[in-house]
């Protein structure tokens, strides 16, 4: 039996992972942006419209 193949097998699997879990950690990160960013248009939107 060839051992050194299955090692070379998890290398792409590996990295995958890697890849799934940058993309989670992304998304987590662009959710929290607009959060934010919805918080502070509301804040900007509702002080424009007490100066009115």
């Amino acid at each position: 039996m060839d051992t050194g193949t299955g090692v070379f097998a998890i290398i792409p699997l590996i990295i995958s992972l890697g890849f799934f879990g940058l993309g989670i950690a992304c998304m987590i990160l662009f959710i929290r942006f607009a959060v934010r960013a919805i918080k502070a248009l509301d804040i900007y939107l509702a002080e424009k419209s007490h100066r009115l």
